[in-house]
């Protein structure tokens, strides 16, 4: 099979990753990291927190306590969303915004706690700066931008948005989901307030692993509540980061592979992104030759996110086509319907086609072979 549905799961991970979880799972590293005083606990441990320092470092965040792991980056945007809410105040967002930022969104707005805005992005999927501060009033505590769309590809400028915040004095939430491991994120150069990232996209690591990372001086109220290996006489949760927001035994092994994930794509990171940057331009170009095809990512987007329709043909057969010539893609909304209600495509979606550096050329071509028989197959039929 050839995978191009990167922008979901990254399929093909360095064999530092897979190493990192058996580690993880032998006897001197298998057990409850910050739970016990023994050996095994406390080496366990030590690749937690080490981790910890690793996403601190590589997002220039203020703190390792201020670095809390989740299930993914939907746990983080909520904990995000949810453990910062203000009664009655507003949230200012993008038509960019994935589900995990929509859906909490709307659901506190339907039950009268706050109200929102949307800011909606141009014909090139960008939002503009000066609209979010447009629509920042007396009332908006919270800013939340997409960094990069996982339906066009169309990257928002987290700096200037970042500026504006601190200039109105309010908190910054960006999703990093496609963005990390592609994009140099530097959260203090940006003005960041808090950073949500999924771990087993651009970081490589496997699934069932986030991360919030927030700034000093922010104060994030918990979601989840049980033990915490500290002060476990009290009946409330500690005040104290990162342990108040991470209750329960965590995901060990899936912290060792973001562990070494980070490794590999802090080596590798312009190698990494080159390549795809080369081969989404590959496909951009080739299917900019084409015809019967309506392309929604602009040919100098070069993000490894590319969605396009095929006319007459719904999306869901277009996937089901591909499959059956052993290549995988994804078709559908993929969880971002205010950016499919701009693109006028909430009925069917889009093909989506993202890309890897473990993909190849010769794989690109591949797809565009099987794309051109289903392109020729359209030409018989209007003749």
């Amino acid at each position: 099979m050839i995978y191009l549905d990167n922008a979901s799961t990254t399929n093909h991970k360095p064999l530092c990753v897979k190493l990192a979880v058996k580690k993880s799972l032998s006897k001197k590293y298998c057990a409850n990291p910050g739970r016990s005083s023994h050996n095994y606990s406390i080496n366990a441990g030590k690749v937690v927190f080490e981790t910890r320092q690793k996403l601190k470092d590589f997002f220039d965040a203020d703190d390792t306590k201020n670095v809390i792991f989740t299930s993914g980056c939907t746990e983080a945007l909520n904990l995000a969303i949810f453990g910062t809410v203000r009664q009655q105040k507003n949230v200012v967002y993008t038509s960019n915004e994935h589900n995990s930022v929509a859906r909490p969104l709307k659901f506190l707005e339907s039950k009268g706690i706050i109200t929102t805005t949307e800011v909606l992005a141009d014909e090139n999927g960008i939002v503009n700066p000066k609209k979010i501060e447009n629509s920042i009033s007396k009332d908006t505590y919270l800013v939340v931008v997409n960094h990069t769309s996982n339906v066009t590809g169309a990257t928002a400028d987290i700096e200037a948005i970042g500026a504006i915040c601190k200039s109105h004095n309010v908190l910054f939430l960006v999703d990093g989901a496609q963005s990390a491991g592609h994009k140099k994120i530097d959260m203090k150069k940006a003005n960041i307030s808090m950073l949500a990232i999924a771990g087993h996209k651009g970081l490589l690591a496997m699934q069932g692993i986030g991360a919030l990372i927030f700034g000093n001086g922010i104060k994030i109220e918990p979601l989840k509540f049980g033990g915490t290996g500290t002060y476990s006489e009290q009946l409330l949760p500690p005040i104290s980061y990162p342990e108040s927001l991470e209750a329960g035994t965590g995901a060990t092994p899936a912290i060792f592979s973001l562990n070494a994930g980070i490794n590999y794509v802090s080596k590798n990171f312009e190698k990494i992104n080159s390549k795809i940057q080369k081969l989404t331009k590959l496909l951009l170009d080739e299917l900019y030759k084409r015809k019967h095809l309506k392309i929604f990512t602009k040919q100098d987007c070069l993000n490894g996110v590319v969605s396009f329709k095929v006319d007459g043909i719904e999306t869901s057969d277009i996937a089901d086509f591909f499959n059956q010539k052993k290549i995988c893609i994804r078709a559908g909304l993929h969880c971002a319907p205010l950016c499919h209600t701009r693109l006028g495509t909430l009925d069917g979606g889009t093909v989506r086609v993202s890309i890897s550096n473990f993909n190849h050329k010769w794989e690109i071509k591949r797809f565009m072979a099987v794309l051109d028989k289903l392109l020729e197959r359209i030409e018989k039929q209007k003749s």
